[in-house]
């Protein structure tokens, strides 16, 4: 097992040197490095902006259902008057003239 996972390592660092040894090749390993371990902008802080933006679009989707909701309640009050008079009532304890209005608290 041992002497099976020396010949991968060894495989391995022939195939870097190999890499290393063409300029090229050596330009894009050290640009790849660059952009995912050093730069301002590596592959962390991608990450995390990555998962900020998810939690944000779900907070939108959210809100985007309560003002749903909201017009759809705003629409009720502008199409039917009972609804606007209940409201009145239990809010505002608004009442008729000559009602009585009891309020019981608990």
């Amino acid at each position: 097992m041992l002497k099976r996972s020396k010949e991968i390592l060894k495989a391995a660092y022939l195939i870097a040197l190999g890499v290393l040894k063409n300029r090229y090749g050596a330009t894009i390993v050290l640009a790849l490095g660059w952009v995912i371990f050093i730069s301002d902008i590596d592959l962390g802080f991608i990450i995390q902006e990555q998962i900020e933006l998810n939690k944000m679009k779900s907070e939108v989707r959210s809100t985007i259902k309560k003002n749903d909701e909201l017009i759809l309640k705003l629409i009720e009050l502008d199409e039917n008057p009972k609804v606007l008079e209940r409201i009145a009532r239990e809010r505002y304890f608004m009442k008729k003239p000559l009602e009585e209005v009891y309020r019981i608290v608990d």
